[in-house]
C-alpha cells in the first residue's frame, strides 16, 4: 500500500486514513480510497448537506456534543440532526442506535501512529428550520413543520472556526462543493447557495490545516457537457466520478 499522501502541497508524516463527512461525494470516494489501499468510513449519520448540521456532527464525534432531542411525530420520534433512517418509535432505542454508531466511529478513529484527514463535502447553504432548530433532514415529515433559510458566509465561516478549533491539532482538512444540482429550488437560488459555501471556504482555509479540492468547479466548467451528467440533469454520471476521482488522486500525490 502507498502510505505518502499530500494534503495540499504537506506531505503527511504518518500513514493517513480518512473520514467522510456531508453530500455525496464522500460516498463516491468510497471504493476509490478502498481501491488505492487506504481505510474510509463516511458519514455515520448518513448523508448531509448544510455546513451547519455537518460542524454539529464532527463535534458529535469528536467532541461529545448531544444531538438535538429526537422530534415525536404521530409516535414516531425523528432525530432530525441525522439523516432520515434515523427515526424509531421508541425514543430510547434510536439514542442507543445512535451511540452504539458513535461508538463505533470513535473506535475507527482510535488508529496511533496513523494520520487521520477528514474530507468535508458541503451541499447547500439552503438549511431547513423547525421554528429555531436547524435541521440536517426533514424526515419527509410535514412541510409546514419547516421553513427553508439561506445560511449567511459569515455564520458558516463562525460556525466552522469554532468546530475546528475543538478538533484534534494533527487533523487535516479537505474541504470540497458538491457539483450536484438542487433543481427543486431552481437554478438561481442553487447557484447563490454554492457561491456562499465557495466564499465560506475561502476563509477556512485560511487555517494550517486545510485545504480545498475543486469538484464543484471540475464538473460544472471542465465537465460543463450534459453527457457528463445523469439523465436527471443534476447528479454528475459514473463517466464525470470517474474523472473527479481521478483527479482528486492526484490531489494527494498518489
Amino acid at each position: 500500500m502507498i502510505t505518502t499522501v499530500k494534503v495540499g502541497t504537506e506531505e503527511l508524516s504518518a500513514p493517513p486514513f480518512f473520514l467522510g463527512i456531508g453530500s455525496c461525494f464522500v460516498s463516491n470516494l468510497d471504493p476509490y480510497l478502498n481501491k488505492w489501499g487506504y481505510e474510509y468510513q463516511f458519514n455515520p449519520l448518513g448523508t448531509s448537506f448544510n455546513p451547519i448540521s455537518i460542524a454539529k456532527q464532527l463535534r458529535w464525534i469528536f467532541c461529545n456534543e448531544e444531538l438535538s432531542p429526537a422530534f415525536n411525530h404521530q409516535g414516531v420520534f425523528h432525530q432530525l440532526d441525522a439523516a432520515n433512517k434515523w427515526q424509531n418509535e421508541s425514543d430510547s432505542t434510536l439514542q442507543e442506535s445512535i451511540n452504539e454508531v458513535r461508538s463505533e466511529i470513535l473506535q475507527y478513529l482510535n488508529q496511533p501512529g496513523k494520520q487521520l484527514v477528514l474530507v468535508i463535502s458541503l451541499g447547500t447553504a439552503h438549511a431547513w428550520f423547525k421554528e429555531n432548530q436547524l435541521v440536517n433532514n426533514c424526515h419527509k415529515l410535514p412541510g409546514q413543520f419547516f421553513q427553508r433559510i439561506l445560511l449567511r458566509t459569515e455564520e458558516i465561516v463562525i460556525e466552522w472556526q469554532n468546530t475546528l478549533q475543538q478538533l484534534p491539532e494533527n487533523v487535516k482538512i479537505i474541504f470540497t462543493v458538491s457539483p450536484v444540482r438542487y433543481t427543486r429550488i431552481g437554478l438561481q437560488e442553487n447557484f447563490l447557495g454554492k457561491s456562499i459555501l465557495r466564499t465560506a471556504i475561502e476563509e477556512l482555509v485560511a487555517s494550517p490545516n486545510a485545504v480545498y479540492f475543486p469538484s464543484f468547479e471540475i464538473i460544472n466548467d471542465e465537465l460543463r457537457d450534459y453527457s457528463f451528467f445523469e439523465s436527471n440533469g443534476t447528479h454528475p454520471n459514473s463517466r464525470a466520478v470517474e474523472v473527479v476521482m481521478k483527479r482528486f488522486k492526484a490531489f494527494l500525490g498518489l
